[in-house]
């Protein structure tokens, strides 16, 4: 059995927690306690070694539950900023986005499909359509795969934030380091948005240009 999206992408879902723990582990200890920790380890002191595997453990399994506890419309308003059903690219497919990517042939599309559609709910199904004729191609699942991983990876930096404020003020931590951890994590957070609003728009122009390419035959009507 072919492994699912979600699974091919939780080994690096795991690792980018994982590296943004230890990241923020290490301004909160800041680097002469850090490296006394490696001193530490390198004498054997097991006590040391583990705090620094339960701390990661623990936020780990924390974020992982925020974000899969999170359901599918609130990570898509932290992407795209928007509320209601039609936030996707999906709902802009034919009035924007087809036209505006050069490899989509628009003419073939309306020879294949007839009319296409204006309104945000009819263009999501026809596009919807489109794409259960094409979700083995390598192109798809490429840019399907890479917009979940940055849509999970944008909702798991802002449960890193939450959890990473809360525990830095648990422990004490100097509100110039707590200062720093957020900033970054905010900037990490733009990035990854905009990754996956990418990911998303060149996954619906994808599955347009590939559907424009087909033989040209008008589907039958319902």
């Amino acid at each position: 059995m072919s492994k699912s999206l979600k699974q091919k992408n939780q080994p690096q879902l795991i690792a980018f927690v994982v590296l943004n723990v230890l990241g923020l582990g290490a301004i909160a200890l800041g680097l002469p306690h850090l490296l006394s920790l490696v001193e530490g380890l390198t004498k054997g002191n097991w006590a040391i070694l583990g705090k620094l595997i339960a701390v990661p453990t623990a936020l780990t399994l924390v974020t992982g539950i925020l974000g899969w506890a999170m359901p599918r419309s609130g990570k898509e308003i932290l992407v795209f900023w928007k509320t209601g059903k039609h936030c996707l690219p999906s709902s802009r497919a034919f009035s924007l986005l087809g036209p505006r990517d050069p490899r989509v042939d628009m003419q073939r599309l309306k020879l294949r499909q007839g009319p296409l559609p204006t309104s945000a709910e009819e263009q999501t199904a026809l596009w919807y359509r489109m794409y259960r004729l094409h979700v083995d191609d390598a192109s798809i699942e490429d840019a399907h795969g890479a917009y979940l991983r940055f849509r999970e990876m944008t909702t798991l930096t802002l449960a890193l934030l939450v959890s990473s404020v809360g525990s830095f003020l648990w422990f004490h931590v100097t509100g110039q380091r707590l200062a720093l951890g957020c900033v970054l994590l905010v900037i990490e957070y733009l990035f990854l948005m905009l990754a996956a609003r990418n990911a998303a728009t060149h996954f619906v122009s994808n599955v347009l240009a590939l559907e424009g390419s087909g033989p040209l035959e008008t589907n039958p009507g319902p």
